[in-house]
């Protein structure tokens, strides 16, 4: 099993297009990846075709990757000419002999070489990690039988048994343009703890070995990932990480997964009813925002009260004040655009037809970063030779005038990806600035009863795939999809509910701070962070690795002082209470608990 020419030009490309779709990416645990084969890269998987880009982009050693594919690709000469070149390998998914399924597989270990699997067995939209299929473990542990030799692998074959390196990847937002991503390598698996019992001649052995090396990979796949137990949970820890921390930036990718799932744990929580009604208005603020076409980063040119006392009345922004914002913003538009126009105008096409892939993906959200990514991809294929030919008829008469053509169209392009952040994020603003204008120019009259609002957002399931593991009749996990709207009728509903959501985040964390509340955790941050392990039976509705993991808890004032230290910005004790930028809404009173206005 060799690479042929095709498979490094190939990785390149994919690594140009997410590198332009993502702003940036983070490597981790480089260091856990040994410098040479067999390995087994188990790696999650909810991003389509993304996840093998990322993946074979930020291998650690340059390693690279087979992956598997449906042997029935294969049937057509060409197509099997275009997949082996390309370094993939052929499964028989008919087969139940797992010598013959992964003969490719294991010929391509025996030479020390790696292979890219996702080990969750389909690309998905959910709140957490789906179950894991026992596919990948029985490949590294039938790899064995493999080298001993056995009646069906002949052999025994020459090669040392391979390790699987489980991998995960932490989008910040996968569908959002310029958006950030962590990609986490973490500690090498060993068969030689399994070995052993899936050698024994014992019956079911085997089976019992298998299953214990998936729960292992999918427990080191859960501590490098964000898993929440439903889509509220999900988007209430979403927003509330966006309140503390002003711009994306602000929180260091080496420490999203652990904030973000810190906040999971604590909207968790059970039995804390102003951790719950804090989740059921930080739900609704998150629906208002995508009904009306606004994220909170638009909002952050809007200055917050200063004081957290509930009965001094805040009134929404003035108008003067929303015009200053427009202006400004303006200004900054009007003063940025003519040095991007050029990249802007040549980029144009590409930037449609992204925005046209999204749409057709519309309900499914982990197809859509892919629709955007390779059809701008694919249309670059045209502007970029045209406009190779339009420089080489402008450099004619110049000596080595292709040369010339070929260094003005990378300078173009390096000239765009320096610009593109600063001038999006602008543009953003503006509109955004004239949305929130429109809504509070145009008075209480305009405004949709928040009631009406709350009753029509409807229940949608992104797609979800067939979950194994799980009982049956378990239902399957929906989120919240609110239509789009016309902002003016939401805006002021969307300024009232952002500071309301601040105020209660604020007081929220400050009372837990204050009473040192025992809260849900993840039992491997309550390891990490001195918090309580216990040993505890979950309920049968998780997948059955997870009903034995241990339960954690963390106490409030760690947990506070984490967030804190990570760069919340909120401060502490009663001088937070008074002189915090959080302060109480005006306007409708919101009854968080039930998700109406009263």
């Amino acid at each position: 099993m060799t690479f042929g020419f095709s498979h490094k030009p190939l990785v390149q490309l994919a690594g140009s297009a997410i590198t332009s779709f993502y702003r940036k990416i983070e490597v981790y645990g480089a260091e856990n990846v040994p410098e040479e084969g067999p390995i087994i890269f188990a790696c999650t998987h909810t991003n389509m075709a993304i996840d093998p880009a990322i993946l074979s982009n930020t291998i650690p050693h340059k390693h690279c990757l087979h992956y598997w594919v449906k042997d029935s690709l294969f049937a057509n000469p060409a197509m099997k000419a275009m997949l082996t070149n390309a370094g993939n390998i052929p499964v028989d998914r008919k087969t139940k002999n797992n010598q013959h399924l992964f003969r490719g597989t294991f010929e391509a270990l025996a030479q020390d070489e790696c292979i890219g699997v996702f080990p969750e067995g389909t690309s998905h939209t959910e709140p957490h990690l789906i179950p894991l299929k026992d596919g990948t473990s029985w490949t590294a542990l039938e790899y064995l039988v493999y080298l001993r030799g056995s009646p069906e692998s002949g052999g025994p074959h020459k090669g040392k048994p391979a390790i699987i390196v489980p991998v995960g990847i932490a989008y910040c937002d996968k569908t959002k343009y310029r958006s950030r991503l962590a990609v986490t390598y973490g500690p090498p698996i060993s068969m030689d703890s399994y070995r052993d019992e899936f050698l024994s001649e014992q019956e079911g052995a085997n089976k019992s070995a298998v299953k214990r090396l998936t729960a292992d990979t999918a427990l080191e796949l859960h501590k490098m990932t964000v898993n929440a137990p439903d889509w509220d949970t999900s988007f209430a820890a979403q927003m509330a990480r966006q309140l503390l921390w002003k711009y994306e930036d602000d929180l260091a990718l080496a420490d999203y997964v652990d904030v973000a799932q810190t906040l999971v744990d604590l909207f968790s929580t059970k039995g804390n009813d102003r951790i719950d009604r804090l989740k059921a208005l930080l739900v609704t603020y998150r629906d208002l925002l995508f009904s009306s076409r606004l994220s909170n980063d638009d909002l952050t040119d809007l200055p917050l009260p200063k004081t957290l006392d509930p009965s001094r009345p805040t009134p929404l922004p003035g108008r003067l004040l929303t015009l200053a914002i427009l202006i400004k913003d303006t200004i900054v538009c009007l003063f940025r655009f003519p040095f991007f126009i050029a990249p802007f105008i040549f980029n144009l096409p590409i930037y449609a037809v992204g925005i046209w892939g999204a749409k057709l993906a519309e309900d499914e959200i982990e197809s859509q970063a892919q629709n955007k990514i390779f059809l701008g991809l694919f249309l670059s294929f045209l502007t970029y030779p045209i406009a190779f030919f339009v420089f080489c008829y402008l450099f004619w008469s110049v000596p080595f005038g292709f040369v010339f053509a070929a260094g003005a169209v990378w300078i173009l392009s390096r000239y765009h990806a320096a610009l593109i952040d600063v001038n999006y994020n602008a543009l953003k603003r503006l509109i955004a600035a004239w949305r929130i204008l429109v809504g509070v120019w145009l008075g209480p009259g305009v405004e949709m009863s928040l009631n009406k609002f709350v009753d029509n957002v409807s229940s949608f399931a992104p797609n979800p795939p067939a979950v194994a593991g799980l009982p049956a009749g378990t239902p399957k996990e929906t989120y919240t999809k609110p239509q789009h709207l016309p902002s003016r009728v939401l805006v002021r509903h969307v300024l009232r509910t952002r500071v309301q959501a601040v105020r209660e985040l604020t007081d929220v964390l400050l009372e837990l701070e204050e009473q040192d509340t025992r809260l849900k955790s993840s039992y491997w941050l309550a390891e990490r962070y001195g918090g309580e392990v216990t040993n505890v039976d979950h309920s049968d509705n998780v997948p059955e690795y997870e009903r034995h993991w241990p339960q954690g808890a963390r106490g409030a004032r760690e947990v506070v002082a984490f967030l804190r230290g990570r760069g919340a910005r909120f401060g502490s004790g009663s001088v937070a209470r008074e002189e915090h930028w959080a302060a109480a809404s005006s306007g409708d009173e919101f009854d968080v608990k039930n998700g109406k206005a009263e």
